[in-house]
């Protein structure tokens, strides 16, 4: 039986740097900004951005953004696949579901590399073909150069796709938090 009154809960992972827990250690709550974008990934930034602010424009349709977040924080339902780097914090965090953004990594990934995200074996086929047909070797040109517009238009729908839970393909999968609140991290694993 449900209780209206109690939310259903989630356990999620995620490995953050030492500045990101001191800041949940001082602050209370932790928010992705975009200038930590530009700090982390540097001249490719620009890559990256093109996906987390698509993805940012479609996510906050399904869980809003709160006051101070601007992009989302990932994080994983299986500790597995959670990688460990020095100086970074492994968080077990326990959140309402209905906060949780829940995503397939593979389709995630392909979104990430500026690429076609299929709704079938038989879609993929079709794209490559395409593909083929175009003369196009590399996929991301499709993205990054101006030569194909119709063809951009298509990738970018195909993106949609990331939120159809129908056909999620795996059992673990990725999440995206808008925040991460002092209260929900039930469990530090791996601290420096």
């Amino acid at each position: 039986m449900n209780n209206n009154n109690q939310s259903e809960k989630i356990t999620l992972w995620t490995s953050q740097n030492k500045i990101v827990f001191d800041t949940i250690t001082e602050k209370g709550v932790y928010h992705v900004k975009k200038d930590y974008i530009y700090k982390k990934y540097g001249e490719v930034a620009g890559i990256f951005l093109e996906a987390y602010n698509w993805f940012v424009h479609k996510a906050e349709k399904i869980v809003p953004k709160p006051e101070g977040a601007e992009f989302p924080i990932w994080l994983f339902t299986d500790l597995k696949y959670i990688d460990h780097y020095e100086n970074c914090y492994i968080l077990e965090i326990v959140v309402e579901k209905e906060k949780a953004i829940l995503l397939d990594p593979q389709k995630w990934n392909r979104i990430l590399n500026l690429s076609y995200v299929p709704k079938d074996i038989k879609d993929a086929k079709e794209y490559v073909s395409l593909l083929e047909k175009q003369g196009i070797h590399d996929e991301t040109d499709i993205y990054l150069k101006n030569y194909y517009p119709y063809l951009k238009g298509k990738v970018k729908k195909s993106w949609d796709r990331l939120f159809n839970n129908d056909v999620i393909s795996l059992q673990s999968q990725q999440a995206a938090l808008w925040e991460i609140r002092k209260e929900w991290i039930v469990k530090i694993i791996n601290a420096p």
